[in-house]
Order: structure tokens, then sequence, then C-alpha cells
């Protein structure tokens, strides 16, 4: 056991170079400069933004809807000047958006007759503000025209609620899930359950690729750098120097990959903070069976535990057959197309509806697990629960068997895998 760990230690301190490190600081650097940025944009949206509004006369409409753009978060600034001077005015001190209304506007609404008002942008750019700021002054319009509609049904029809008039048909919503019901949105549920199943997988898949990455990356350059032979000639089991290089890469791979996906949280909430949170509420989450329960954490943990040994152990054989480190980072084409195949039919695709052969072949993948049991984890498929983990743990220790025993061999140190440049 001391034997594995100090070969893990020695992995580690290998692979956490400075030139390993530089480009994953440089990545969580960009991640959160951005991320910052755009909280620094979202700021300046939802601070009051100045508008200028023409009423060429007083008017209880007008008051209206001075009232509404001031509950909207607009800073309001009213003029009675000509529509070129107020270009002009609008130009000159900031405003944008610059609102025109016609004049008689009581008289117009009062006898139902169309109003145009005059939505004028003053561009000084193209930017994530300039969109969100345009996007603002059209919900406003949105809200003014239902509380007008409002306003008509009232007064043409006053016994009767005007929602039976907008909304004659109304929908209560219920969601089955197996042999559970919820009232609820469908649209809401799936929103929460492809969060859940689909940002796991994402983080499994990159903590998949950069393990096989980084063993295949210290393998080609032991080999690059003729140290392997030297570390051969230890007097060590050789089974040992497998498991030791694959924990220290597991071990650095895990490391970067929650760096790599805090810095990633930290830039995607970046779009979502001061948007109207639409989420679904937890207790229906709970009737419906869509929290993961302690035994399906379990369940994943083990999962992507079988699926980092298997990629591993793919990864130092195929590292193993190359002269180099780049010939290791090219070997490894085939085991990235096995992790991102399945990953992108799954999130794609349904897999009850997808056609034999293409099912036959996620099946055979031993990398579609990760992606498939978190669904059959929430519609309580456990046959395929079960066998995928049977067939995991058969694939991943035939996988181990065979790496071990190539390692154990002349043939690690015979075998090449040569990759001929085009001319």
């Amino acid at each position: 056991m001391r034997i594995i760990a100090n070969l893990v230690w020695k992995e580690v301190r290998e692979l956490l170079t400075l030139r390993t490190l530089t480009p994953f600081i440089a990545v969580l650097v960009i991640f959160l400069f951005i991320g910052r940025a755009l909280r620094g944009e979202r700021t300046k949206v939802n601070a009051p933004q100045p508008v200028l509004v023409v009423v060429p006369d007083s008017s209880q409409f007008a008051d209206t809807i001075i009232r509404r753009l001031k509950e909207e978060n607009f800073s309001v600034t009213v003029t009675n000047v000509t529509k070129e001077q107020a270009w002009k005015q609008a130009q000159q001190d900031g405003f944008s958006p610059l609102l025109v209304l016609p004049e008689s506007l009581d008289y117009r609404i009062d006898r139902f007759q169309p109003v145009l008002i005059e939505a004028y942008t003053i561009l000084k750019g193209f930017s994530f503000t300039q969109t969100m700021r345009s996007m603002q002054v059209k919900t406003a319009f949105a809200r003014i025209n239902s509380e007008l509609t409002e306003y008509n049904l009232k007064r043409l029809l006053p016994d009767i609620p005007g929602e039976n008039i907008q909304n004659p048909i109304q929908t209560s919503e219920f969601v089955i899930l197996r042999d559970r019901m919820a009232a609820g949105s469908a649209e809401a549920v799936q929103g929460m359950a492809l969060a859940q199943t689909f940002i796991i997988p994402l983080i499994i898949l990159l903590v998949l690729l950069y393990a096989s990455q980084t063993l295949a990356a210290s393998i080609g350059q032991e080999k690059e750098n003729k140290t392997l032979e030297t570390l051969l000639t230890v007097p060590i089991n050789r089974v040992a120097i497998v498991v030791g290089k694959m924990l220290g890469a597991l071990v650095v791979a895990v490391v970067f990959s929650l760096m790599f996906m805090l810095a990633l949280g930290y830039y995607s909430t970046a779009f979502a903070e001061g948007v109207p949170s639409r989420t679904l509420d937890i207790s229906i989450a709970v009737r419906l069976g869509l929290t993961l329960s302690p035994e399906a954490i379990f369940l994943l943990s083990v999962t992507l535990f079988l699926a980092i040994v298997t990629a591993l152990a793919l990864a130092t054989l195929l590292a193993l057959l190359s002269e180099d480190a780049r010939g290791a980072q090219a070997a490894l084409t085939p085991l990235m197309m096995l992790c991102l195949l399945p990953y992108f039919f799954t999130m794609f695709f349904n897999i009850q509806t997808l056609s034999l052969p293409l099912k036959i072949l996620l099946f055979l993948i031993p990398f579609s697990y990760p992606f498939l049991i978190p669904q059959a984890i929430l519609f309580g498929n456990y046959p395929l629960i079960i066998g995928g983990l049977v067939y995991m743990t058969i694939f991943s220790g035939g996988a181990i068997f065979i790496a071990a025993r190539f390692f154990s061999s002349d043939l690690v140190l015979t075998t090449r895998l040569r990759f001929r440049r085009q001319r």
C-alpha cells in the first residue's frame, strides 16, 4: 500500500507542473473575468433606465403609461417639444429609448381606436446591455396593453370578469411520473429533470476526458524521456505501477474538474441573475420523486467510479502503444469518441424511441451508462441500472486485467502504434 501511495504522489507531482496548470488557470481566469463582466452588465440593466417621453397633451392614459414605465424601473422625463427637438435632446442627454405619444390619447382609447406610440432606440453600439434594455421596453408596453384591455372590458362588460373573456379556455396542469402525480407544468418538471440528468453527466464527461488525457500524457512523456524503462527496472510489482498511475491521474482530474465546474458555474449563473425565476416548487419535486436520494447518489458514484476506471485502463493501453506524448494524445481519439457519442445521443434523443441497432450500440459502450443511469433512477428503470452496473464492472475489470497483463510483459517496451505524418 505504501508503494502505491508513493507512486500516486510521484504521478501527482509530475502532472501538477506549471506547464499543465497554465492553460487551466488561463481558462479559469477567462471564465471568472467574463462572469464578473456579465454581472456588471446585469447591474447596469437593473439600474433605472432613462427614457424621454413626448406628451403633446396631458391625459389620463398618458399618466397611466408614465406610471407603468416608472414601475418597470424607468427614469421618466416628460416633455412636450416637437419630435425633431426630442431627437436632438435624446441624443445629447443620453436618453434611450425615446417615446412619442399621439395627440388626443384619451379620445382614441375611449372610442376603441388604435393608438400608435412611436418608440425610438438611440443606438450607440451593440451589447448585451442594449439588448436587455430593448426587451424591457417591449415588456413594459405588453403590460400596458394588458392593463388597457382589462379597462376596456370592464367598460363594455362590467358584469363579466375580464379574465373569462381574455382567456376563455383555462387548463389545470398535472404531471404523472411513474405512479406519482402532482399539479404543475410539464415544462418546469422537465427543466428540473434535465438539469439533474445532463449537468451531472457533463461533470462526468469532463472527469473522464481529463483523467484519460492526463494519464496518457504522463505515460507518453515517460516513454519519450526513456524514464519508463528505468521505472520498470525497480523491484516493484508492475500491477502496482499501473494502479499508482491510474490513481494519480484520477486525483489530478478530479481537482481540475472541480475547479473548472466552479468557474463555469460562476460564469453561467451570471445569465440567470436578475431574471424572474420560474423554477419548480420543491414540494412538487419531492412528490414526483425528482430529488436524488442517498441511494441514488451512491449508485451515481459507483457508476462514475467504474466509468473512470474503464477510461483510465483503456487510456493506459492506448498510451503504451504510442511512442511519445503527442502520439499518446492522438491515440486517445477512439476513447474520446466513445465518451462523446453517448453524451450527445442521450442529450438529443430519447433512448426509448431509438432504433434497435442504435440501442445496442449505446448499450455496448460502457461510457453510455453514466448518462443513462441518472434518468433510469428517476423513472425506476432498475433492470437498466443493475444491468449497466454489472456490465461496467465486467468491462472495467477486463480492461484493468488486460492493461496489467500488458504492462507486466515486454510488450510495454516493444509495441508501437505509429502515426505517420502527412506529406
